[in-house]
């Protein structure tokens, strides 16, 4: 936040509630993906993605060290995120409910067995849905 001490208290909320807004924008994966691609960074992108890989591990009860030397992450990232955990504890729990419900429903239309009823092992089939494609 001291890095943006400059700004006006109004400012400061005028650019969370936009960034607020644009992740309530997306309908599906395809939106999501093109607003991630539009407004952040390959490098921020991945941040965020292993804060939340750091959090699922902290949750699974693995240590600092393993965490550490798994994702080549620093202590102090590892830190800030387990105290984000603590204080913000619902946030991680919503995203793994969420990717929980996105992996099932894809698993469930991605592939179709295919075969008659006397063939006791069904081919597989892929149906071109994508997890992206699943309705937020």
């Amino acid at each position: 936040m001291r890095r943006y001490k400059f700004l006006h208290k109004e400012e400061v909320y005028e650019a969370l509630n936009r960034v607020r807004d644009a992740l309530l924008a997306a309908k599906d994966g395809s939106d999501v993906e093109e607003i991630m691609k539009g407004t952040l960074t390959f490098d921020e992108r991945m941040k965020i993605g292993r804060r939340i890989l750091i959090a699922e591990y902290l949750l699974e009860g693995a240590s600092f060290h393993e965490i550490a030397k798994k994702l080549k992450v620093g202590n102090t990232t590892i830190l800030l995120v387990s105290k984000n955990l603590e204080d913000y504890r619902k946030c991680f729990e919503l995203i793994k409910s969420r990717s929980k419900k996105v992996t099932n429903e894809y698993k469930s239309k991605a592939y179709i067995k295919i075969g008659g009823p006397l063939k006791v092992y069904k081919t597989k089939e892929y149906t071109g849905f994508k997890r992206k494609d699943v309705k937020r």
